[in-house]
C-alpha cells in the first residue's frame, strides 16, 4: 500500500485535482528512489480508480467535500470495471478486413 501523506490540496479541490497530486507525487518518489521510470498514468486511470469509504471517484469534476474527504482522510486505488450499460470498458472487437469476401453470393 502506498500512502501520500504530504498530499496537500486547497478546500475546494476536486478529484481531478487530487488525482494530479497523486500522480506528480509517485513521480517524485519513483524518481528520487529509482531514477528516471515511465508510469502510464492513462493505463492506471482506466484500469483503477481511487476509492473512499465505499464510494469510487469517478466524476474528475466532483468536488472532494462531496465525499466526506477532508484532512487526513485515506484515499485507495481500486480495481475499474465499469457496467455494461455504460459501453465502456468493454473488449474491443477485432476488426475483420476480409469478412465479406467469406459470404456466398
Amino acid at each position: 500500500m502506498v500512502t501520500f501523506e504530504d498530499v496537500a490540496l486547497m478546500n475546494s479541490a476536486t478529484v481531478k485535482d487530487l488525482k494530479l497530486a497523486i500522480k506528480k507525487k509517485v513521480n517524485e518518489m519513483e524518481q528520487s528512489k529509482m531514477g528516471h521510470r515511465h508510469i502510464s498514468w492513462k493505463h492506471v486511470w482506466k484500469n483503477y480508480c481511487l476509492f473512499h469509504q465505499n464510494q469510487k471517484l469517478l466524476d474528475e469534476n466532483s468536488a472532494l467535500e462531496d465525499f466526506g474527504i477532508r484532512n487526513n482522510s485515506q484515499v485507495q486505488f481500486v480495481a475499474y470495471v465499469m457496467s455494461k450499460a455504460s459501453g465502456k470498458h468493454s473488449k474491443r472487437r477485432k476488426h475483420r478486413f476480409f469478412h465479406g469476401l467469406n459470404k456466398r453470393a
